[in-house]
């Protein structure tokens, strides 16, 4: 069986701070242990659930967060920045699912831990074709391309909620109690380390009860940004692209992929 693993930071045990997860920050090296040793963790559990093939894609900030000398040897590892349309490189439809790892909610999320949909600086919020979507949503979209569900997400209660409303049936492990944005009931870091390769084997064990995430076209997404001049650096055409006010721009297309790239190109 064939897995591949998508994680980002703000959902690892431990981590609740900006200074966290940003490179050159005062708490930074200390995230990427707490990161890397989750992460060595859910492989673990995966091959003990009989994976033959793991991927696993760094998908926080520019894709270079872990500790690369003490990573599992069971898996690979996608490093780097990438573009949407290859955003799980190597990823295809034999794959047997896929695992959203220290995700967070999305941007404007009440009570959330560090929420935000890809950039803090830029995007006030997404929707596609008239729902509020964030990063689980949007990743969900991708692998289900592949024909590849989402079997597992961790993160925040508010995180697990969101992706339980968005996927419906799909194994979520709780790492934490958000209060705020920098602040919340935090699990110990062992314990998570207990506790989260028994959920991964639960979420393997049942996988043939998760659908890959799918929608119909045509799309439309609504991007409001922070900011008038964001918005004023999209090109609107008037066909498919509208400026729709100030902060907020809309993105038609019949391609889901071609879209996403363009709302995030």
């Amino acid at each position: 069986m064939k897995f591949y693993v998508s994680v980002d930071m703000e959902g690892i045990a431990g981590i609740a701070l900006r200074e966290q997860t940003m490179r050159g920050e005062p708490f930074y090296q200390e995230a990427r242990h707490l990161l890397t040793e989750e992460v060595n963790i859910v492989v673990e559990a995966l091959v003990q659930s009989g994976a033959t093939d793991i991927i696993v894609k760094d998908a926080h900030a520019t894709g270079f967060n872990f500790l690369y000398d003490r990573l599992h040897p069971a898996a690979s590892y996608v490093l780097g920045p990438v573009p949407m349309t290859n955003r799980f490189a190597g990823v295809d439809e034999t794959f047997a699912g896929a695992l959203l790892l220290g995700y967070h909610g999305m941007a404007g999320t009440p009570g959330a831990i560090l929420d935000h949909t890809y950039s803090t600086a830029d995007v006030y919020g997404l929707e596609l074709n008239g729902a509020p979507i964030g990063e689980i949503g949007v990743d969900a979209l991708l692998f289900g391309l592949r024909g590849v569900p989402v079997l597992f997400v961790s993160g925040d209660d508010k995180t697990c909620a969101e992706a339980e409303r968005q996927l419906g049936t799909v194994r979520t492990y709780e790492t934490k109690k958000g209060l705020g944005r920098h602040a919340g009931l935090l699990k110990a870091p062992r314990r998570v380390y207990e506790e989260i390769g028994d959920a991964v084997k639960e979420a393997v064990a049942r996988r043939s009860a998760c659908k890959p995430y799918t929608m119909q076209g045509p799309y439309e997404m609504k991007v409001e940004y922070t900011s008038t001049r964001l918005a004023d650096g999209r090109y609107c055409n008037e066909a498919d692209t509208f400026r729709a006010d100030g902060r907020t721009v809309l993105l038609r297309d019949d391609d889901l992929l071609r879209l996403l790239s363009r709302t995030f190109g």
